[in-house]
């Protein structure tokens, strides 16, 4: 994707360095928002996150899904400043990179592949600027500024994955620079502790989620978490929301009441914003007792195997590398310290859902678990 070109008369220049890059779109961020700058304080694991709107726009769409970290303004955060092109007038220029004839990198080279297959951009990534692309999307974070940028052409057509995730690059480089990993995993627990779920579309996993949501156990999240891998391993939440197939939505009755989506379920998700609607079901951080990769079994009852660290490496690891902007051996690496602190189980999913949370809550407790299926399909 480019930056709509022609939307803006004015090409900056080909050689531009990655920090002169930021510099020219954190002036643009200023004009979008003067005279009308909203603030908005959220706490990740004691790390304060100042989101910056012009104007109210976008307020609503970023917010929503962070609402149960909100916090009281503080001086020390990170500050990311967001706007979109739509609501303030305030076009996006033509990429430094971009000429009518083909792409270039920041030395002036004609490149073939500009972008990664997660939408890195080649050769404005470095130490200390990052730069992601989307779909109408742009992320940056100057780490040494702790200063993050975040511009759409149009709030009103943020997609899901924005709305139910959103600032997912800018959170994941920032906060992997204070020991939080982001990874592309669900988890749920009760006082005692928590399991991450991981597992491809189809496993089970949000069902697992959402369904313990309907029992004694605590919510974290469905798709991403932060984890700790120190030596006694956390993991936190971030998001409150919670995404399900359409086809699965028979699975939780329960949360007919807080879909948000209804009207466009025949190509996208149902999206749910849980914090409006369960408040008292989420947790903000729990320590880490176990990795749970599900599978639908299609049999009556809910039992647990041992599974390979391997298998959950490959699980985890494999899915957030590809979920996450400019994430790499870092991000492996965290996973296997994980991983040699808590055990790794499959967890057999039975269609009797009530066993599901009983037996995940059971594993937490150090109560015996079945490890069989108790009877025949």
């Amino acid at each position: 994707m480019t930056s709509e070109p022609g939307s803006n008369p004015s090409i900056l220049k080909l050689s531009t360095r990655p920090e002169e890059f930021f510099d020219s779109i954190l002036a643009l961020s200023e004009q979008a928002a003067a005279g009308r700058r909203i603030e908005r304080y959220f706490l990740l694991d004691g790390h304060v996150v100042c989101l910056e709107f012009a104007g109210e726009a976008l307020a609503e769409p970023l917010c929503r899904a962070l609402a149960h970290l909100a916090c009281e303004p503080a001086v020390e955060a990170l500050r990311i400043r967001a706007w979109d092109s739509a609501s303030t007038g305030v076009p996006w220029p033509n990429l430094p990179w971009f000429d009518y004839e083909g792409f270039v990198n920041s030395r002036g080279e004609r490149i073939d592949n500009l972008y990664t297959p997660r939408g890195d951009i080649r050769g404005y990534n470095t130490d200390r600027i990052q730069t992601h692309i989307g779909d109408r999307l742009f992320s940056l974070l100057d780490a040494e500024r702790n200063l993050g940028i975040y511009w759409c052409h149009d709030a009103a057509e943020l997609p899901i994955y924005e709305r139910g995730a959103p600032l997912r690059s800018i959170l994941h480089w920032w906060l992997r620079r204070r020991g939080l990993q982001m990874i592309h995993a669900g988890a749920v627990g009760n006082a005692n502790g928590a399991v991450l779920l991981s597992g491809k579309g189809g496993s089970g996993k949000s069902t697992t989620a959402l369904t313990c949501l309907n029992s004694p156990l605590l919510y974290l999240s469905d798709d991403y978490s932060l984890v700790n891998a120190g030596p006694e391993p956390y993991v936190c939440s971030i998001y409150n929301t919670a995404k399900v197939r359409p086809d699965n939505l028979h699975r939780v009755p329960f949360l007919a009441g807080a879909l948000t989506n209804r009207e466009s379920l025949e190509f996208e998700k149902a999206l749910f914003f849980l914090h409006e609607h369960f408040p008292g079901r989420l947790v903000s951080r729990l320590p880490l007792r176990a990795v749970l990769l599900p599978c639908v079994t299609g049999k009556p009852d809910t039992w647990l195997e041992p599974a390979d660290p391997a298998e959950s490496l490959a699980s985890i690891g494999l899915s957030s590398l590809h979920q996450l902007s400019g994430s790499g051996g870092a991000l492996l690496g965290t996973v296997k310290r994980l991983l040699a602190s808590v055990p790794s189980w499959h967890l057999r999913l039975g269609t009797d859902l009530e066993q599901i949370p009983r037996v995940i809550g059971a594993l937490i407790d150090g109560e015996p678990v079945p490890r069989a299926p108790v009877r025949d399909a």
